[in-house]
């Protein structure tokens, strides 16, 4: 009987997704997206022996516009329970720590929210948190009612160094090869709610990106609550829809401090490898903007690229931590060089 309601799903979200393509090329890479979805669904609930180290399960990065200068993890927590969260920073730039409420999509809303950088990290980049329902003042992170999940995400873009280490107690022993929902039948159960479940909840944000072509959203869009994954972050969605021969030439202004990035994805809001560009590694103009092309041969005069590998259709996203406030980048439409 489960193995039917995953078939179901399947065919349910397979349905929705061809339903929602605005082309046919978009439409075959959605029937990819779902396996993709599909297969997260089923590690989750059967390979959790294998993702889960120092109390923390690997989040697979699949769903709803990831950031691919993230590392992220998470864990279940009970309120009933105490937990000492250790870490040393190591290499990374930042670890964000928050607990959250999470809908049966997969969409979060922010419970409760620590960070932690080099410059509020002890000797050798250790950090600690207590969390509790009852954990009050500094060092210490409330679970509050309704918050069932501990999220991390550990800022690294340092290909050679160290990433941040962390370990989480309190929590239950883990047994070897123990499924989610604690049976067959009960985790083929989770994988179809959650495969059909995130489906739904991130078509509304295709939808969304695809709304603002060829530009950002100036305000905040309806779905804020479950983007802002990160309270210290300043998003704008939008998205990239070329004619052929065109790219897309985008501003950012000058003056951002500390991190900022720019990332395009596919028309599903899934991450593509290398199409981005942070202030890590970007080459500005004299009044210190940053001007890049955007497209599948951006081949303008900005001096920065983004590659979308073949596709004239998808989502953008921008984000800045700890900027205040940053103005909407700015975009126009233009036509490669002959």
């Amino acid at each position: 009987m489960s193995w039917d309601a995953v078939n179901i799903a399947i065919a349910t979200a397979r349905a929705e997704v061809a339903a929602a393509a605005p082309d046919a090329a978009t439409a075959v890479e959605g029937d990819a997206y779902v396996m993709r979805i599909l297969t997260t669904c089923l590690s989750d609930a059967f390979l959790g022996h294998l993702m889960t180290e120092g109390g923390f399960s690997r989040a697979l990065p699949t769903r709803g516009g990831p950031n691919p200068d993230y590392r992220m993890a998470f864990a279940g927590l009970d309120p009933a329970r105490r937990y000492r969260l250790e870490g040393w920073l190591r290499d990374s730039e930042r670890v964000g720590i928050g607990t959250y409420v999470f809908g049966p999509g997969g969409s979060s809303d922010i419970s409760a929210y620590a960070a932690f950088h080099a410059g509020n990290v002890g000797e050798g980049g250790h950090f600690a948190l207590d969390i509790a329902a009852d954990a009050t003042g500094p060092g210490s992170l409330p679970i509050l009612p309704g918050a069932r999940s501990i999220l991390v995400r550990v800022l690294h873009r340092d290909p050679q160094g160290e990433p941040a280490r962390l370990v989480l107690t309190g929590g239950p022993a883990v047994r070897d090869l123990t499924l989610a929902q604690g049976n067959t039948e009960a985790a083929l159960g989770q994988v179809a709610a959650a495969l059909v479940g995130s489906i739904r909840t991130f078509l509304e944000w295709s939808a969304v990106t695809s709304a603002a072509a060829n530009g950002f959203h100036a305000e905040t869009p309806q779905m804020q609550q479950g983007v802002q994954g990160d309270p210290d972050t300043i998003y704008y969605l939008g998205s990239y829809a070329l004619a052929e021969g065109e790219h897309l030439e985008v501003t950012v202004p000058a003056g951002i401090p500390g991190y900022w990035s720019l990332h395009a994805y596919n028309h599903w809001c899934e991450s593509l490898p290398g199409a981005g560009i942070g202030d890590n590694a970007c080459v500005t103009e004299p009044d210190g903007s940053i001007r890049m092309a955007i497209g599948p041969q951006p081949d303008g005069d900005a001096p920065n690229r983004i590659d979308t590998l073949g596709r004239r259709r998808g989502a953008l996203i921008f984000r800045a931590i700890g900027a205040g406030s940053v103005a909407v980048p700015q975009t126009s439409s233009r036509r490669d060089r002959e």
